[in-house]
């Protein structure tokens, strides 16, 4: 039972749909569209009924499992309680004593490195390292919840900067991929850009990826290809045309001949790296794509509609109304005006 995804489903948090609320469903980090901490989840909009519904059953199998652990938890000895925090101390000592007046200093390095004003340091304290609601750091530093949202906003933004600042390249496409999970956008509107080059590749983008053991995976490796190696762009173009047979060469011209050298270097590069990997007698695989089907069947089941109901009405359209949304701010962002439809 994932605690943290049933409070946050009784919180019964209103999605962007009127009537809708929102849902945490356990995932995969490569599949999830969300995470909250450390934790991944697919995040869906379903109807006031469902959510009823839903939250009963999660409430259920909270209990029993909380019933469970309390029964079969061992107790720390001296030693080793010394090392937990205080949340985790709490849970071995009477309910009824609350850690929330105890002194809890975070990481010092957080305000060293990140630049955060006292306002931000304080805000973000609060609501991530004490894991407070908004609702509850507006209540306790006599705020409102937008002006708490606003400064936790400001807070994460200049942590990011900071941390793609001293980041090498795998830990700043790492880092990328993990506010795309967690926004739906990455930095610099990259997740943008990336788009369209796999757009571009669509053609062969299904056999590359079967290369790759998750979607996450193949992102990855061409955002790090994307970001860093952009002085070898013409090289490996000229490697690739050397190499490569007739009728891999008369497929490079007839469908990337025209397209942006990044493209072809895209395409070139994932031609390479699907080649190296069958010679050093890796084997491909549909893995990517069964475990999303599989996570998306499991939802369904739940929500007790079918799994074409559910990809064709709930989650195709979600990812479409955000990539759309996305690009419209792209473009407003670099051209300063509106997206026509």
């Amino acid at each position: 039972m994932d605690k943290l995804a049933y409070h946050l489903n009784k919180k019964k948090q209103p999605a962007p749909t009127d009537g809708k609320f929102l849902y945490y469903y356990p995932a995969d980090e490569e599949i999830a569209n969300s995470h909250v901490g450390n934790k991944y989840y697919i995040t869906v909009e379903v109807s006031e009924q469902e959510w009823e519904t839903l939250i009963e059953m999660d409430r259920l199998e909270y209990n029993n499992t909380h019933t469970y652990q309390r029964h079969n938890t061992v107790l720390p000895d001296r030693d080793t309680e010394a090392l937990l925090s205080p949340k985790e101390q709490e849970q071995f000592i009477d309910k009824n004593f609350s850690f929330a007046e105890a002194e809890r200093k975070p990481p010092k390095a957080l305000r060293n490195t990140d630049d955060l004003t006292d306002r931000e340091f304080e805000v973000y304290n609060l609501c991530v390292i004490e894991d407070k609601t908004q609702a509850e750091a507006a209540e306790e530093l006599g705020l409102t919840q937008g002006y708490i949202s606003m400064t936790l906003k400001k807070a994460k933004e200049k942590i990011t900067k900071a941390e793609l600042r001293k980041a090498s390249p795998e830990a700043y496409v790492r880092k990328c991929w993990d506010i795309f999970l967690d926004t739906g956008t990455m930095p610099n509107y990259l997740d943008v850009e990336l788009e369209f080059i796999i757009r571009w590749l669509l053609l062969d983008l299904l056999p590359f990826t079967h290369w790759y053991y998750s979607v996450g995976e193949f992102c990855r490796y061409l955002m790090r290809y994307y970001l860093f190696d952009e002085d070898k762009i013409d090289e490996d173009i000229a490697k690739y045309k050397e190499a490569a047979d007739e009728e891999e060469r008369l497929h490079f011209e007839e469908y990337y001949g025209e397209r942006p050298p990044i493209v072809q270097a895209v395409y070139v590069r994932l031609m390479t790296e699907m080649n190296r990997r069958q010679q050093s007698g890796l084997h491909d695989s549909d893995k990517a794509y069964t475990s999303i089907y599989s996570t998306a069947e499991k939802i369904a089941s739940r929500l007790k509609i079918s799994t074409y109901d559910f990809l064709t009405q709930r989650f195709y359209p979600f990812i479409a109304k955000s990539r759309n949304k996305r690009i419209e701010q792209f473009y407003k962002a670099y051209s300063g005006k509106k997206l026509l439809k």
